[in-house]
């Protein structure tokens, strides 16, 4: 039972201990395997948080959860992004910036859930729903749409059932827990390139030793804006990029290149879905400048992180370029149109071998 786990790492702080890696697992596992209860669930989540994840932990856990996933056809050549899971309370840069990225051709996997409705964010996927795009499609329908658009959203709660399962403590208990780092490294379709959005420095430190083990070759830690992958232009921003080899830091300052603006208004989720449209639709103005700058800048520097440019400022102009040529908005019709074919394909079919995963 979950409650010798809960026991073994101690009720009172200064007896604590780590969990091993074999413990984890077992925890792990008689948590995706629904053989404890919500209130063990959620005494051995908060207990966790209260000592603090040791590595060995967090790989159990990642582990048994993506074991626990379903699984996706490899695609190594794409960019894995995954935001923070308080939702963003302001306007969504990495979904723009993920439509111009795909219609050059580079791959977008996005993935996450639904923002926790304690945190008061609103999820990209809540973002992508509401411009029409279906979650659900059939694996095999997923990796066709992936294929001819380069871009893709994989809902957490589908594509791990367990972790949907524990939507509820999570909501209840209000605080991060592992679960919250799980979803960042989960790396569904074994994507070599990762750009994660943290908190704080500590998350990102926690996240360093691991990025590497959960497959990632590339990993681009950013204290962005509310703690998204975002760069934002009014400050300068320190990031971590981690390989196999080590990690660097690198300090990264819009000023350098010409960007400026003031912070970015706090918007619902309907002011958010408005926002993109506009942005994405081509328009310009002093009423959208500043989106539109970020936009810009986020994917001139990812255009340059990911060798698909041989300079920064080579990547911002590819990027206006491709602003104002609508692509953008032309991906996001695409991708809206072939999903709805698709869900109607698979409910047409009725093939039992077609989960649902988004």
């Amino acid at each position: 039972m979950l409650k010798q786990w809960i026991q073994a790492m101690g009720a009172e702080q200064h007896k604590m201990r780590d969990l091993t890696y074999d413990e984890a697992v077992e925890a792990a596992n008689q948590m995706a395997n629904g053989d404890s209860t919500d209130a063990q669930c959620a005494a051995f989540l908060m207990a966790l948080c209260m000592k603090g994840e040791a590595d060995e932990e967090l790989m159990a856990f990642i582990d048994v959860y993506r074991h626990n996933s379903l699984n996706y056809r490899s695609q190594p050549n794409s960019l894995n992004s995954t935001g923070p899971t308080e939702g963003r309370k302001r306007f969504p840069i990495t979904l723009p910036v993920s439509l111009l990225l795909a219609s050059v051709g580079f791959t977008q996997v996005l993935h996450g859930g639904e923002a926790l409705s304690s945190r008061q964010g609103t999820g990209v996927k809540e973002i992508v729903e509401g411009f029409g795009v279906s979650m659900q499609l059939s694996i095999k329908s997923w990796q066709s749409q992936l294929a001819q658009l380069h871009i893709g959203f994989l809902p957490t709660e589908q594509l791990c059932p367990p972790m949907g399962r524990l939507k509820q403590v999570r909501e209840q208990l209000g605080i991060r827990t592992v679960f919250d780092t799980l979803e960042r490294v989960l790396n569904p379709v074994l994507s070599s390139s990762v750009i994660i959005g943290v908190e704080h420095r500590k998350v990102m430190e926690s996240l360093i030793p691991i990025s590497m083990r959960s497959g990632f070759q590339q990993a681009y830690m950013i204290n962005g804006i509310d703690g998204s992958e975002d760069l934002p232009l009014y400050a300068s921003s320190t990031i971590r990029i981690v390989t196999p080899w080590g990690d660097e830091s690198l300090v990264v300052e819009p000023q350098k290149f010409g960007f400026t603006s003031a912070p970015l208004p706090v918007l619902n989720k309907e002011e958010q879905i408005e926002m993109v449209k506009r942005i994405i639709a081509g328009e310009e103005g002093s009423a959208v400048k500043s989106e539109r700058d970020h936009v810009i800048f986020n994917t001139g520097l990812r255009l340059k992180w990911f060798d698909k440019v041989d300079s920064y400022e080579e990547g911002f102009q590819l990027a206006e370029s491709l602003l104002r040529r609508n692509e953008a908005h032309k991906v996001m019709q695409r991708w809206v149109d072939q999903s709805q074919q698709l869900k109607l394909q698979d409910g047409l079919d009725n093939d039992n071998s077609s989960t649902q995963i988004g």
